[in-house]
């Protein structure tokens, strides 16, 4: 059994070949029936959805000001109140560690958002925010669907799905490094 690397090849007039074809893994694992045709096509993919995260910024920082809440700690807000009952179940909800959960709830705690004992639940204020979170949520998305449309924001909605949906298998597959195995 050997390990096969991807190795250029130096012919005998001195060209160099090309490697046989390293299997991708990560965010390159994702694959679509097309393919995105060239450089342009990614660059300006790129530009758009630079464009759309740059518009978005101001909109969360002003939803983070409205409520007075950073958006990482309303989503730990919003995962202890979906029911995680501890910082190892509120980091696997967020994405974050532990020890950042930890911090987080000991802040949530500290500004009366969250009560941790006799269990992790959150309070009355806490849910307030949250309450104010979604409706201001529910306000922007109503303006983005309302530029788009019906039609395509169904279909807006379905493509994320989509690309989330690959993005979670690419996120597994990096977990995974591939190895060829000859024998």
């Amino acid at each position: 059994m050997s390990l096969a690397l991807a190795v250029p090849e130096r012919r005998a007039d001195g060209v160099v070949q090309a490697p046989d074809r390293i299997q991708p893994t990560g965010l390159a694992a994702v694959q679509t029936e097309q393919l995105i045709g060239d450089v342009g096509d990614a660059l300006r993919l790129l530009d758009a959805v630079e464009r759309v995260r740059g518009h978005a910024h101001p909109l969360v920082l002003g939803l983070q000001d409205a409520v007075g809440l950073k958006m990482p700690a309303a989503l730990v807000l919003s995962a202890i109140a979906n029911g995680r009952r501890n910082a190892d179940e509120v980091a696997d909800q967020v994405g974050t560690t532990p020890g950042e959960a930890e911090l987080a709830i000991a802040e949530l705690e500290a500004l009366g958002m969250v009560r941790t004992d006799p269990r992790l639940t959150v309070t009355s204020l806490g849910q307030a925010r949250l309450s104010q979170l979604d409706a201001l949520t529910v306000r922007v998305l109503d303006v983005v669907t309302g530029i788009l449309g019906p039609s395509d924001a169904g279909h807006l909605i379905r493509l994320l799905h989509t690309v989330a949906d690959g993005l979670e298998s690419a996120a597994v597959t990096a977990a995974v490094p591939q190895v060829a195995i000859h024998n």
